[in-house]
């Protein structure tokens, strides 16, 4: 199991250490790369984000995309996140994401802002995603495969249920899960031939 192997690999003193944050923007403005009705020149854009851990090699990597101007207020907003996330123990992260999601989303005083919408929940995603690339390295492969390899229950344990109860419960998700994996192994090696349709952005 995942969770097994991660609290094999990982130590309680793996802990957060560092989050460097970049303002990266390209001019596709220039020639309307990206554009349409509403935003009529954008200038695709990411705020990056870094994570490094006491004792691990590897570094985790995560971005939220934006469009030029405003990427800053993300940055910024990362910046108001990290009292939450530095020191805190990876293994502890992994072996309880749905807790740490929810300790940076309902932050008290940042909540009052929107942590569940507009710049500060860009800038969860952006943590949240450089925590995640985290994790595929240390596991060895891509996040999709990651996800892919976890019991039902490990899955459901990633999830904060606070707004999602309502509409779902946990039992009926969870027999959602069980009921699908028989056809774990087939659509795996199906996504592992042919990809899995997304949408893409490219320049030119």
């Amino acid at each position: 199991e995942i969770m097994q192997r991660i609290r094999d690999l990982l130590k309680p003193e793996n802990i957060i250490t560092g989050v460097s944050i970049r303002d990266i923007r390209f001019p596709t403005s220039f020639e309307f790369h990206g554009s349409d009705a509403l935003h009529k020149d954008p200038d695709y854009s990411a705020a990056y984000v870094i994570i490094t851990v006491e004792d691990i090699e590897y570094k985790g990597h995560g971005l939220t995309f934006t469009i030029g101007r405003g990427t800053e207020v993300v940055c910024s907003a990362i910046t108001a996140l990290l009292p939450l996330v530095i020191g805190k123990s990876v293994l502890d992260i992994y072996t309880d994401f749905a807790t740490f999601w929810h300790s940076i989303t309902c932050e008290s005083q940042l909540r009052w802002i929107g942590p569940e919408k507009g710049a500060v929940h860009l800038a969860v995603a952006a943590v949240v995603n450089a925590l995640w690339d985290l994790w595929g390295k240390l596991e060895g492969k891509p996040v999709w495969k990651l996800l892919c390899d976890m019991t039902p229950e490990e899955i459901m344990s990633l999830i904060d249920w606070q707004y999602l109860s309502d509409a779902l419960t946990k039992e009926e998700a969870l027999e959602i899960l069980r009921s699908k994996q028989s056809m774990r192994s087939k659509r795996i090696e199906e996504v592992s031939k042919s990809g899995y349709p997304a949408y893409t952005t490219s320049v030119g």
